[in-house]
């Protein structure tokens, strides 16, 4: 199944799961989250507002920073400060864009696994269990 630019680095979907976290694994998702509101920021703002809610070590989140970075998700620039040289990481797909290429990807990859699937999906959309969410 060819994924959108936004969603290429992502392989997993997850139906269980809510939100971000059917394709996104839990500090992905927060990670996200916080750029998505904050657009640009480095590492260790991300690991402070993160670390006042649960414990969560540095390193964790430089590696999932540029996992995120891989997937497409978020770029980063090396800029120089005063203690060094440090990473910036910027928001490269914005969530609505985000969320549609991942929609888009299930129900792509639906419609071309099962045959009855386009039936399905329409008796699930006009029927308003689509909205609720199916159970």
């Amino acid at each position: 199944m060819r994924l959108g630019d936004a969603v290429a680095g992502w392989t997993e979907y997850r139906p269980g799961e809510r939100g971000l976290r059917t394709v996104l694994n839990e500090l992905e998702s927060e990670i996200m989250n916080l750029m998505w509101r904050k657009k640009r920021a480095t590492a260790r703002t991300v690991y402070t507002l993160l670390n006042s809610r649960h414990s969560v070590p540095r390193s964790k989140v430089n590696a999932t920073m540029n996992a995120l970075c891989k997937k497409g998700l978020l770029s980063s620039k090396i800029s120089r400060g005063r203690g060094g040289l440090r990473y910036i990481y910027k928001v490269k797909v914005s969530r609505s864009r985000f969320e549609r290429e991942v929609v888009e990807a299930v129900v792509t990859s639906l419609l071309s696994s099962f045959r009855n699937s386009r039936r399905v999906i329409q008796e699930i959309l006009s029927s308003g269990r689509g909205e609720r969410g199916v159970k």
